[in-house]
């Protein structure tokens, strides 16, 4: 993956993600960060996709396949 965060971004990303109440709130903020980490690099942002469409799936209940 592309970018380290720093100590400072990493509270505010924490805190982003523990202010989420909802799901969807939180995969709002998930995919931000996974943006965010993925850089230019577009086989990381396909591997994160690929976490964050399974991670969803289990959220709503929905069967994974792997």
């Amino acid at each position: 993956m592309a970018p380290h965060l720093s100590k400072g971004q990493t509270a505010r990303w924490n805190k982003r993600l523990a202010e989420t109440t909802t799901n969807k709130a939180r995969a709002a903020a998930l995919w931000d960060l996974a943006r965010l980490l993925a850089g230019t690099d577009d086989k990381a942002w396909a591997d994160l996709v690929l976490l964050l469409q399974r991670w969803t799936r289990e959220q709503q209940g929905r069967p994974t396949s792997s």
